[in-house]
């Protein structure tokens, strides 16, 4: 056990009924918000989202790898439609799960070390951060895990440090191994926890403990099958890594990534900032209440080093593309210790205006996903049914093989199970046997030749078959005047 009685940051025990009710309002008020995210995802309807469709099609059993995501969500969702169906309950209940214990997860291990009131103020701050509040409930699911996971790790850790109990340290091994399947930029936490941690005295000594090393080998047991599958099948792990579009070509002094990566930080960071800002400037007459001082310096140091090392990776690697989410790693250590040294010094008043803050942000989240859910040219509201029935009426062989995109493929696949989609990953296709296959695709024109589609995706007949003519058909989106073409090529092989 680490001895961190210099540091007046322990859990108090004088006020036991304050700390009691303030974690039962906390776990209370965020069960209460995904329940909520969860209803009005099942009342709203419509289509699926891109990554929801995606699970449509990447969910066809218990599988070491399915492509290019890591495999932990696709698991979890399996089991969930194995319970409930291949349902809109499902897909929702699962990211709402994942979104709720992040925040349960990180007020549990913020415990460790400062008050119930200072671990709900911060663990909330996480939802100022739009890609969490936004985004996540809005589209992603990876990613949601990949938030999870940290939580679940950054909890391990710290009452590790705490206790410097063996099961701690071997929950911890066990957090970064499902973080290790989860998403690939999910190593930044440990990274930039181990790094941070190694220049802080007294939390070093902890660090570099003989028990600390369990954590390490259970880590690398249960990301060994994931991993030995994706060396073993490079073609589908490694098939989205041109969306960072690395650079080919002739070294320049600043890559395109590198204002990229400074607009992605921003974006996420901006919002966090102004609140942080406007709290220091409440409360910087204040003293704390309790001192969270090396807790906060641990979290800062650590997005800072993680901060340093990513703008080296994209400045070196020269990435062309990134967006905001990839950044999450580097950005919520930041808003962590921002918020740790903060929380402490609010008054009654201010901590007040902040949930109120929190609030009213919840609030427009609602009223905003209802509106992405009907405005024009929303994905939600895009209708499928006209595309099953076009395809019916062309009475193809019923194992012919369909192959589309993640969205269309998906949403297909939702009202129509019993065919047989694939998505258009490379060599997805290439243990099917059947010689009959569609192509479908959103892209614009007939120059782009969709028959290329068979190749990429590894079918096994795609060198000999026979094309007929391309057809479109035109999807109405319900509540707008937009539509979306799709087209369709129909071949069989000889």
């Amino acid at each position: 056990m680490t001895d961190f009685s210099s540091d007046s940051a322990s859990i108090p025990t004088s006020d036991t009924w304050t700390t009691q009710q303030v974690t039962r309002l906390f776990f209370l008020a965020i069960t209460t918000y995904f329940l909520a995210q969860l209803a009005l995802r099942l009342i709203l309807g419509g289509a699926l989202e891109t990554d929801e469709a995606e699970m449509l099609l990447m969910t066809p059993g218990l599988r070491w790898g399915y492509g290019p995501q890591l495999p932990l969500y696709n698991w979890l969702q399996t089991v969930l439609f194995s319970v409930f169906g291949e349902t809109l309950f499902a897909l929702s209940l699962l990211k709402n799960l994942l979104l709720w214990s992040t925040y349960a997860l990180l007020f549990v291990g913020l415990r460790a070390f400062v008050p119930a009131r200072v671990a709900a103020l911060t663990a909330l701050s996480l939802f100022l951060i739009p890609d969490i509040a936004w985004e996540a409930e809005r589209a992603t699911t990876h990613s949601n895990m990949l938030l999870a996971t940290i939580s679940a790790s950054i909890a391990a850790f710290l009452w590790a440090l705490k206790t410097g109990h063996l099961r701690h340290w071997a929950l911890f091994g066990l957090a970064l191994g499902l973080g290790g399947i989860a998403k690939y930029n999910f190593w930044a936490i440990p990274v930039g926890l181990v790094l941070a941690s190694l220049s802080i005295e007294h939390v070093r000594r902890s660090l570099l403990s003989m028990r600390a090393l369990i954590a390490p080998i259970i880590a690398a047991v249960v990301v060994a099958g994931p991993y030995v599958w994706m060396f073993k099948n490079p073609d589908l792990a490694l098939s989205s890594v041109g969306k960072m579009d690395l650079s080919e070509a002739a070294h320049s002094l600043i890559p395109e990534g590198v204002p990229l990566y400074f607009q992605g930080i921003a974006a996420l960071l901006i919002l966090p900032a102004l609140v942080a800002v406007i709290l220091w400037i409440a409360s910087r007459k204040r003293s704390a209440s309790v001192d969270t001082r090396w807790p906060a310096i641990l979290f800062l140091r650590a997005g800072a080093i993680l901060a340093v090392i990513g703008l080296a990776t994209v400045w070196l690697a020269e990435v062309g593309h990134i967006t905001p989410r990839w950044l999450l790693p580097i950005v919520l250590p930041v808003v962590i210790g921002l918020f740790l040294h903060l929380s402490p010094r609010l008054s009654r008043r201010a901590a007040l205006g902040y949930l109120t803050t929190l609030c009213l942000f919840a609030v427009l989240v609602f009223v905003g996903l209802t509106f992405d859910r009907y405005k024009d040219g929303a994905r939600r509201d895009l209708d499928f049914e006209p595309l099953a029935q076009f395809i019916e009426e062309m009475n193809l062989p019923e194992d012919t093989l369909i192959v589309a995109d993640f969205y269309i493929g998906g949403n297909l696949a939702h009202i129509r199970p019993d065919w047989n989609i694939r998505p258009d990953l490379p060599a997805n296709a290439k243990s099917e046997q059947t010689k009959q296959i569609l192509l479908l695709s959103r892209t614009a024109g007939k120059g782009s030749h969709m028959s290329k589609l068979a190749s990429q995706v590894g079918w096994p007949f795609a060198d000999h078959v026979d094309y007929g003519e391309e057809l479109q058909i035109t999807l109405p989106f319900l509540h707008g005047e937009r539509t979306l073409p799709v087209r369709l090529l129909y071949g069989t092989s000889q």
